[in-house]
């Protein structure tokens, strides 16, 4: 059995200005209930994370530049990918963007919070891993 499961999706999100803005640039409708499809979206399932092995992480990236930005900006998707974190049970989840700059830690051991990876409480991610609690079995 592989250690990683590789996805190519397309994610429907509630629109909000960043995401009709970007549909309108892109030529893109939404759809009929509001929500406007954002993909190709790539998900790597680790079924051992390289962060703490007693985890599981999916880690999701924007295929392009501009979807990463549209990533960063848009409250909607980061509500999306927090709401599937906490759903599932999920101990972290981090948001970054491809220009390299800091990540965005969007929920912590069963909170929602605001710090960056490179600030105060976490100056790398090492730090922010010491704060999970040992992996149920």
């Amino acid at each position: 059995m592989s250690s990683t499961l590789e996805l190519d999706m397309s994610i429907m999100f509630d629109a909000d200005d960043a995401l009709r803005e970007y549909a309108e640039t892109d030529g893109r409708e939404p759809e009929a209930d509001g929500r406007i499809r954002i993909g190709y979206v790539y998900a790597t399932i680790r079924f051992e994370s390289f962060l703490h092995p007693g985890y599981a992480s999916v880690e999701c990236w924007a295929a392009t530049s501009g979807m990463s930005r549209l990533f960063a900006r848009s409250t909607n998707i980061r509500k999306v990918f927090t709401d599937v974190t906490a759903a599932s049970g999920g101990v972290c989840c981090l948001f970054g963007i491809a220009d390299g700059g800091p990540e965005q830690v969007c929920w912590l051991n069963g909170e929602t919070t605001q710090e960056m990876v490179s600030g105060p409480r976490f100056p790398d991610r090492r730090a922010l891993v010491a704060t999970w609690s040992a992996p149920e079995r």
